[in-house]
């Protein structure tokens, strides 16, 4: 799981909330908007985790981003964690919150890493090599690096396929720094 055990209590704690209270679905988008925000405005991570900043005021704060944007459970539950003295945690607490909702909804995070941006076709190839029938329960992630040179690197968990071109230069160079022809002396 991703973050602080901290963090993921919590997050456990909402998520049998929500589907308590039949939103799972709503919360999830919430918390998607709270990690993404969070884990984009360095400063706003900052404020959360600094601990000169007064407890109501980091609540109002909170209240102004997030407030007319998610639910009402997610709002009472962030002025909960900030009354606790926990925002510093809320970061991680949303990211703990959509992987533990992923994992309900049986969701696979494919995460494909190319040198160009793939068209739907080699999408398709990908997840047909993949044995994976099932597209609906799939999160493709497309993330781009030059620097393989081509190919592709294909994570699926922890399960990780490198066919790029990159890894073949190295393997490459790893087999002649082993040249058997060359007498040690």
């Amino acid at each position: 799981m991703v973050g602080s055990l901290a963090g993921n209590r919590y997050a456990k704690s909402l998520v049998s909330l929500s589907i308590e209270q039949n939103e799972l679905d709503v919360i999830f988008k919430d918390m998607l908007l709270i990690s993404e925000t969070v884990g984009s405005c360095k400063d706003l991570d900052v404020l959360l985790k600094s601990p000169v900043v007064k407890t109501d005021k980091k609540q109002e704060i909170l209240t102004s981003i997030f407030g007319k944007n998610t639910s009402k459970l997610t709002k009472q539950f962030l002025l909960l964690i900030s009354s606790r003295n926990r925002e510093a945690l809320i970061g991680d607490i949303a990211n703990a919150f959509v992987s533990q909702y992923k994992i309900i909804k049986k969701i696979i995070v494919t995460e494909v890493t190319s040198a160009v941006k793939l068209d739907e076709g080699q999408k398709k190839k990908i997840l047909q090599l993949l044995n994976t029938n099932n597209s609906s329960n799939i999160e493709f992630v497309e993330k781009i690096k030059p620097e393989i040179i081509g190919g592709f690197i294909v994570r699926v968990d922890d399960k990780q396929i490198d066919a790029s071109i990159s890894r073949k230069f190295d393997d490459l160079k790893q087999d002649f720094s082993k040249n058997p022809y060359i007498a040690d002396f």
